[in-house]
């Protein structure tokens, strides 16, 4: 049962990611727009539980052109409970480039809070060597690390930094029926706790975000009751190892003004479908 509760969790971080893919805020002109802080609260629910887990996604600059993201899902009530408080935070410091209007993601971290001790990936992109430099710890001891070549002509972006590409318009225009296949990063988890060989350029995954053609998009409207709504549905999908979904595939509601009202894991192993709601916005410059 407890392990069942513990999947969750990784269910709450995919709608709380997938819901910063909240729309295009920034035209596209040749004038770059100024990334602001930005932070984000949502309640997650499933079956019955109606505040199973709350998540928390922030970015503010850290000096320069360098940025600091974070998101954080942690359990709550008698899920937290049962999962004795278990929580996930990651962590990505990204660099903004004007020129190329986008984020270059520099550094990614991850840490996963149980009942037994704290897990830990740490993940340096260098661009420049065309390597990313990873560590995978366990109760703070190192397990395993290595070196992986970015795959040729690729921008490889961990999970915050593609988020928020998106938003900002880093990824390209709004475009329905369009598709973005984007590379990330390996499971570095399994990398370190197996005798694998050689890491090599087909380990590092692939997100794609999915934006429907307007029909598609007013047979779901009327399949979920919100034919009435006004704004833009966009799918994304993630490796299916990334947070235990049987499609890997998150579905994402957007607003006229492109702010996430809603997301949905798609038959969530065990669960169905696992839903979040934005609850706090906050927005400064």
């Amino acid at each position: 049962m407890t392990t069942h509760f513990s999947a969750k969790l990784f269910y709450a971080a995919a709608l709380i990611a997938a819901a910063v893919f909240s729309g295009i805020s920034a035209p596209a002109t040749a004038q770059a727009p100024e990334p602001r802080s930005e932070s984000f609260t949502y309640n997650i629910q499933f079956l019955w539980f109606t505040k199973a887990a709350q998540g928390r996604l922030s970015i503010r600059p850290i000096g320069g052109r360098r940025y600091r993201a974070e998101l954080i899902a942690e359990t709550k009530g008698l899920v937290g409970v049962l999962m004795y408080g278990r929580k996930n935070h990651y962590i990505s410091e990204m660099e903004f480039d004007p020129v190329r209007r986008r984020f270059i993601s520099r550094l990614y971290i991850k840490r996963v809070h149980k009942q037994e001790g704290v897990e830990r990936t740490e993940a340096v992109i260098d661009t420049e060597s065309g390597m990313v430099k990873w560590k995978y710890f366990w109760r703070e001891k190192l397990y395993g690390k290595g070196h992986d070549p970015i795959p040729e002509g690729a921008l490889v972006e961990d999970l915050i930094s593609a988020l928020f590409n998106f938003r900002i318009g880093g990824l390209g225009p709004v475009e329905r029926g369009r598709k973005i296949t984007l590379f990330t990063l390996p499971n570095y988890k399994a990398k370190a706790t197996s005798e694998g060989e050689d890491s090599e350029e087909e380990e590092f995954q692939k997100f794609e975000i999915r934006i429907p053609t307007a029909e598609a998009e007013r047979a779901y409207r009327k399949r979920f009751g919100r034919s009435g709504e006004k704004g833009l549905l966009v799918f994304v999908k993630v490796p299916k190892n990334l947070f235990g979904q049987e499609t890997g595939e998150v579905r994402v509601w957007l607003d006229p003004e492109m702010s996430p009202v809603a997301a949905t894991v798609e038959d969530a192993i065990f669960f169905g479908d696992v839903d979040g709601v934005l609850v706090k916005p906050k927005k400064r410059r």
